[in-house]
C-alpha cells in the first residue's frame, strides 16, 4: 500500500509538471523570434540542444524586481538562496547548490574562490539588457562552476539617438526599501557611450506577523561608464564599473551571534574587440579582457556559554581580496554553408588575499594573512553541422589546466604544496526541426568543478568555534548530463518540455577529523548525486488572455561515506500558475496583468547522524499590474504595481533561513527619453 501511494504522488506529480513552463510578460512574442548566444554564437533558441530560458529588456522594465535575484526567482528548477544576509543572494540550478552555478557578465564570468556557498548576485538589476539561463552542464562552452548551469547576464551598451536617457523610482512596502536608478546613453555615427548608475537602500524586513527582523537590513549602490566604436565590420570598446554593498545579516535563533558584511564590493575594468566578416571562412573573431577586484569584510561575533558561569566571546573579523585578470579569445569558423567551428582559449588568474583576525577571551586569539593563486587556461571547441535540411549535430571538447600554489602565509597549518590538475569535458546534441511546429532534441553534456583556492589552502574559522580545515590533495568534481527536450508551438498553443538526468560525483565537502584535543572539519572529495528532473512549458494564448504553468519536478539521491538519502534540502514540485491580460487603449496606452500564485513542496534536509531540517511547503497569491503610456517625443512612462503575498502567508524559501515578506506592494516608476 505505502509503494501504491508513493507511486501514485509521483504520478500525480509528473501529471502536474506536464503542464507547466516558463513564460515571459511578453507573452505574445514567438519563440522563433528569440534569438540566445547560449552556445556563445547568436542564433535561434529553437536551434540551441540546451534548455534555455531568456528574461528580455521589456520584462525587466515592467517587473518591479530591485535585484536579478528577484528577477530569477521563477525560473523552473531554481532556487534562491541566502545564507542569512538579505542582500547577498545566490542560485541554485536543477538542485546543484550554487557554488556549482556559474555567473557571467557578458560571457566572462564573476570568480568566487574563498566562500562556502558560490558566487553571489553582485550586479546591478538596471544595467542589464537581457538574462540567459543555460540548464545543465555547459563547461564545454563556459568552463568551471557550470555544473547546474550558467547564468549569463548580458550588460546593456549605446543607444539609437545622440541622447537617451532613463530614470526609474522602484518603493518595496516590505522594508520601506527603495531603489533609484539613472542613464544616460547613445551613439553618433559609429560612437556610443553610456553612463549609469543606482542606489538601493533597505531598512528591517516584516514578516507576517508585522514583526520587524533584525538583521536584515543592507544598502548596494552602483554605476558604470562605457564608450565603444562601431561600424559594419568592427565593434571595440572599454567600461568601468563599481558594485558596493553592506548587508547585516540574520542570525534568530542564535541570540549569541552577530554577523555582518559592510562591504562585498567588486569593481572591473573590462575592454573588448570584435571582427565581423559574415559569408567568410572566419565569420567572426573577438578578444575581451577584464581586470576585477573583490573585496569582502565578515564580521563574525559569538558569544559561547561553557558553563553556567562563564561564557567564551569570540569577535572575529575576515578580510578578502581578489583580484581577477581574465582573457577569452574566439573565432567562429564558416568552413561551408552548412558547418561552423567555433574555437576558442580563456585565460584567468585568480590572486586571493586573506586576513583571519580572531580574539577571544579565553587567551585563543589568532591573526593570519595568507595569499594563494589559481590559475587557469583553456582551450575549446564547438562544431555545429548541418544535416540536410532539419537535422543540426553538435559536439564540443574543452581542455583546461589549472594550478593552484599558497605563495605566502604565517598560519603553519596550510601546506607549502603546488596543486596542478587537467580537465577534459566534451559534449554532444542532435536538434531537429523536421516536424511541422515541432523541435526536438537530445544532449549529453559533461562538467566540471576545480577546487577554489579557500578548500585547498586557506579554510575557514568561521561558522563554528573550531575551523574547517583545508585539503590540497582535492580533485575537480564532475558530472554527466543527460538531456531529451521537445518544443511545439502554433498561434494557439506553446509547449517545451525537458527531461534530465545527471549523475554527479567527487563532490567537495567536509568531514570530522581529529584536532588538539577535539574535532574539526576538513575539505574531501566524498560525495556523489543522482538526480531526475522534468520542466515543461506551457501556455496559452486566447485573444487577450494567457493563462500558464510553470515549474517543474525533481528528484535528487545524496551518497556520502555509506549515508545515502532523497532528503537533500529541495522542494520536488514547485511551480507558478497564472493568468495574464494584456490590453490596449486607444493607440498608445498598453496594460499588463498578472494574477498568479507561487508554489513550493516541503523540502527536507537529512544529516548523517539521521536529524532532518524541514522547511514547509507554500503557496501565495499575487498581483502584478503595469502600463505604458507614449510622452512626446519619443518618452514613454512605464508604472507598475506588484501586489505580493496577499494571504499574508508566514514562509521561508527551501534554502533560506530568513522568513520571507507578509503582504506587501511594489510600486515603481520610469521613464525612458
Amino acid at each position: 500500500m505505502r509503494t501504491t501511494c508513493r507511486t501514485t504522488k509521483l504520478t500525480l506529480s509528473i501529471m502536474i509538471v506536464s503542464m507547466i513552463g516558463w513564460t515571459t510578460i511578453a507573452a505574445a512574442q514567438s519563440s522563433d523570434e528569440i534569438m540566445v548566444t547560449a552556445t556563445r554564437v547568436e542564433k535561434n533558441i529553437q536551434d540551441v540542444p540546451y534548455t534555455v530560458n531568456v528574461i528580455s529588456a521589456e520584462e525587466i522594465r515592467a517587473s518591479g524586481a530591485t535585484s536579478l535575484a528577484g528577477l530569477l526567482r521563477d525560473l523552473p528548477a531554481a532556487q534562491i538562496t541566502s545564507t542569512g544576509a538579505a542582500g547577498v543572494t545566490r542560485i541554485s540550478l536543477r538542485g546543484e547548490s550554487s557554488s556549482r552555478t556559474l555567473i557571467l557578465v557578458d560571457g566572462m564570468k564573476i570568480t568566487e574562490q574563498k566562500s562556502m556557498d558560490g558566487t553571489p548576485l553582485l550586479i546591478d538589476i538596471n544595467n542589464i539588457e537581457r538574462i540567459e539561463i543555460i540548464k545543465g552542464p555547459g563547461s564545454v562552452l563556459y568552463g568551471s562552476e557550470a555544473i547546474g548551469g550558467a547564468i549569463n547576464v548580458i550588460t546593456k551598451k549605446g543607444g539609437n539617438r545622440p541622447v537617451e536617457g532613463s530614470l526609474s523610482a522602484t518603493y518595496d512596502t516590505s522594508s520601506a526599501g527603495n531603489l533609484f536608478s539613472a542613464a544616460i546613453h547613445g551613439s553618433l555615427r559609429e560612437f556610443y557611450y553610456r553612463v549609469d548608475g543606482s542606489q538601493t537602500d533597505y531598512d528591517k524586513r516584516k514578516d507576517a506577523d508585522g514583526d520587524k527582523l533584525d538583521g536584515t537590513e543592507y544598502e548596494r549602490q552602483s554605476y558604470s561608464l562605457l564608450a565603444g566604436y562601431r561600424n559594419d565590420r568592427f565593434d571595440g570598446g572599454i567600461k568601468y564599473e563599481k558594485f558596493e554593498s553592506e548587508s547585516m545579516v540574520y542570525t534568530m535563533p542564535y541570540p549569541g551571534m552577530f554577523m555582518e558584511l559592510p562591504e562585498w564590493d567588486r569593481e572591473k575594468l573590462s575592454g573588448w574587440f570584435e571582427y565581423r566578416n559574415p559569408g567568410a571562412l572566419l565569420s567572426k573573431a573577438r578578444l575581451s579582457l577584464f581586470r576585477q577586484e573583490t573585496f569582502k569584510e565578515f564580521i563574525n561575533n559569538m558569544d559561547i556559554p561553557i558553563n553556567p558561569f562563564m561564557t567564551m566571546q569570540r569577535r572575529g573579523r575576515t578580510e578578502n581580496t581578489l583580484d581577477t585578470t581574465g582573457v577569452l579569445g574566439q573565432a567562429d569558423l564558416q568552413l561551408n554553408t552548412s558547418n561552423l567551428l567555433i574555437t576558442g582559449f580563456e585565460f584567468n588568474i585568480d590572486d586571493l588575499n586573506a586576513v583571519d583576525d580572531i580574539r577571544t577571551n579565553m587567551g585563543a586569539d589568532t591573526y593570519t594573512r595568507s595569499d594563494a593563486k589559481q590559475t587557469t587556461y583553456s582551450l575549446f571547441v564547438h562544431d555545429e553541422q548541418m544535416i540536410g535540411e532539419n537535422l543540426i549535430l553538435g559536439g564540443g571538447l574543452r581542455y583546461s589546466r589549472i594550478q593552484n600554489e599558497i605563495t605566502s602565509t604565517n598560519n603553519s597549518l596550510i601546506p607549502d604544496k603546488d596543486t596542478n590538475f587537467d580537465s577534459t569535458v566534451g559534449s554532444l546534441s542532435l536538434v531537429y526541426r523536421g516536424i511541422n511546429n515541432t523541435t526536438l532534441r537530445v544532449l549529453y553534456s559533461s562538467g566540471y568543478r576545480a577546487p577554489n583556492l579557500q578548500q585547498l589552502y586557506m579554510g575557514t574559522s568561521h561558522g563554528s568555534a573550531t575551523p574547517t580545515l583545508s585539503n590540497p590533495d582535492l580533485d575537480p568534481e564532475k558530472s554527466s548530463n543527460y538531456e531529451v527536450g521537445a518544443h511545439y508551438a502554433n498561434q494557439l498553443v506553446d509547449v517545451d518540455l525537458a527531461l534530465f538526468h545527471t549523475r554527479s560525483k567527487d563532490y567537495i565537502a567536509t568531514v570530522t577529523i581529529p584536532y588538539g584535543t577535539g574535532t574539526a572539519r576538513q575539505f574531501t572529495n566524498v560525495d556523489k548525486s543522482i538526480t531526475s528532473g522534468v520542466e515543461l512549458i506551457a501556455k496559452l494564448l486566447v485573444g487577450d488572455f494567457t493563462p500558464y504553468v510553470s515549474g517543474s519536478y525533481m528528484r535528487r539521491k545524496f551518497e556520502q561515506q555509506g549515508f545515502s538519502t532523497y532528503k537533500t534540502g529541495q522542494p520536488e514540485l514547485s511551480g507558478r500558475l497564472g493568468l495574464r491580460y494584456a490590453a490596449q487603449f486607444g493607440r498608445s496606452v498598453t496594460i499588463n496583468s498578472d494574477l498568479y500564485a507561487r508554489y513550493a513542496a516541503k523540502a527536507e534536509e537529512e544529516a548523517a547522524d539521521g536529524s532532518i531540517d524541514k522547511t514547509a511547503a507554500y503557496t501565495t497569491l499575487n498581483l502584478s499590474i503595469s502600463g505604458s503610456y507614449p510622452l512626446l517625443d519619443d518618452r514613454t512612462l512605464m508604472l507598475t504595481l506588484e501586489a505580493l503575498n496577499l494571504t499574508d502567508k508566514d514562509y521561508e524559501l527551501a534554502m533560506s533561513p530568513i522568513p520571507e515578506p507578509g503582504r506587501h506592494f511594489l510600486l515603481k516608476a520610469s521613464i525612458n527619453f
